[in-house]
């Protein structure tokens, strides 16, 4: 073999490198595109996911509200007021106890306005809205029913049942 041909079977060779690298290339960026576009389609199914939790808690909320019957009449007072009427009426007809979480679920508000609604109910109708805490400060609003015997509930309203009021009304100030 001569030099020349020797040179032109490196120069196919070298040819042939440079084209295998630029379809490597081109694979790769498309590949890159591929991802791009997936991550995209990631992003808007995480958003419409968040979009379909909110809408099933708006339906929880308008369920829980229209079973009540009335719609909290801001007219009567100020919109806690009405709200407080709300939990109040949501209670008397399903008596038991809740966490605060539940009661944001039921009500539709944020965790800050349903602790004030949950004082609310108790100053409103101490004899059957109690509230308690529980482990880690976990509140609990319970509702007593009037056909249980007026002696349990005056069993309940114990001395510790006070000082658990009174630290739920400073913990609500921090």
């Amino acid at each position: 073999m001569s030099d020349s041909e020797r040179e032109l079977e490196e120069n196919r060779a070298m040819m042939g490198l440079i084209l295998a690298v630029e379809n490597i290339s081109n694979m790769l960026t498309a590949k890159q595109q591929d991802v791009d576009l997936l991550g995209r389609l990631i992003d808007q199914v995480d958003h419409l996911s968040k979009e379909v939790a909110d809408l099933k808690s708006q339906m929880k909320t308008r369920h829980a509200k229209s079973s009540v019957g009335r719609a909290p009449k801001v007219s009567e007072g100020n919109a806690l007021d009405g709200h407080t009427e709300t939990l109040i009426d949501l209670l008397r007809e399903r008596p038991g106890r809740y966490t605060t979480s539940e009661l944001v679920e039921m009500l539709g508000l944020n965790k800050t306005t349903v602790i004030t609604v949950m004082k609310r109910a108790v100053d409103m109708d101490p004899a059957h809205v109690k509230l308690t805490q529980g482990k880690r400060r976990k509140l609990y609003l319970s509702y007593i029913p009037e056909d249980d015997e007026p002696g349990e509930r005056r069993e309940a309203e114990s001395p510790t049942e006070e000082e658990d009021r009174v630290r739920l009304e400073l913990m609500s100030m921090t």
